[in-house]
């Protein structure tokens, strides 16, 4: 229930001033902008000494703007996002957990059949000797380390034309990752009404993109179609919807104003397909005569 109502943010003006930098260590922030180091026993008068110094360098640098109307009023956003959390069907999560545990299961009992002994699948160790030492596939370069057998996507995928077991571990592999990672993971921080609540990092990504954890919310699968049944977990509220909205061609948006490029300018302005009018160019084809092809 306490809302801060702050003036500034150090941690903020840090990623401002140099995006590769979150900022988050305050003892490195001081003696970068400063030259001092941070003693700790008057971290106040530390902290608003670096402030001051942050604030006259954005002020010269131009990005006060940014600071003050976009960044700074989006972190309490950003709050009110997190408190509010995102809803989530948790009966159905555990359901489909369950059909996923089931699954596992089988692949497993494939595995060991395939395999011919009984051993542990998610141990890297035991399917490395199993698939090197027992079934004697022929190791690919990289499959070898010092430590033992790697069982990386990269050397895996080499010998699926050797025996279909790589197959079956792929697909036990996805499945548990989906049954840990996404079913058992969003259903065990869920809070007693259902509601999962990530941290938006507005300082960590280096191209001023948000990023979330615990849970990482951006990286739902969707792909297939086991990814869609963990995103239908996914419920508005009662009266709600939910929207989605994503920039139109935002790189080549930016790419055309800067380079003042006509053909850019005018395809945009139209509201032409940017890959269409630009295939129309390559292929000297009037607009309407570009096929699906030649746009890819």
């Amino acid at each position: 229930g306490i809302r801060i109502n702050a003036k500034f943010d150090v941690m903020l003006a840090a990623y401002l001033l140099d995006s590769s930098d979150s900022g988050t260590d305050l003892s490195k922030l001081i003696g970068a902008h400063l030259g001092v180091p941070h003693k700790g026993e008057d971290a106040a008068a530390e902290i608003l000494a670096l402030a001051e110094k942050q604030d006259r360098r954005m002020r010269e640098e131009g990005s006060s703007g940014l600071y003050f109307e976009i960044e700074f009023p989006l972190a309490y956003l950003l709050f009110d996002m997190e408190t509010a959390g995102f809803r989530v069907d948790t009966a159905g999560l555990a359901e489909y957990s369950e059909k996923l545990g089931a699954l596992a299961a089988v692949y497993e009992e494939n595995i060991q059949l395939m395999a011919g002994r009984e051993f542990n699948p998610n141990s890297p160790k035991q399917l490395g000797e199993t698939l090197f030492e027992h079934m004697k596939l022929p190791p690919p370069r990289g499959a070898k380390t010092k430590t033992g057998w790697s069982t990386a996507v990269d050397v895996l995928e080499k010998l699926a034309d050797y025996h279909p077991i790589i197959d079956t571990v792929f697909d036990y592999r996805r499945v548990t990752k989906l049954k840990s990672t996404y079913c058992d993971g969003l259903y065990g921080v869920a809070d007693e009404n259902g509601l999962v609540h990530t941290n938006f990092n507005q300082t960590v990504t280096a191209t001023g993109r948000l990023s979330s954890t615990e849970p990482n919310l951006q990286n739902i699968p969707v792909r297939n179609e086991d990814g869609k049944e963990i995103r239908k977990a996914f419920i508005p509220d009662d009266g709600c919807e939910f929207f989605s909205a994503d920039y139109s061609q935002i790189e080549l948006r930016i790419m055309a104003h800067l380079s003042e490029d006509p053909h850019m300018i005018e395809a945009f302005n139209e509201e032409q397909d940017i890959h269409a009018a630009t295939a129309a160019k390559i292929y000297k084809e009037p607009l309407e005569g570009v096929t699906r092809e030649q746009r890819s």
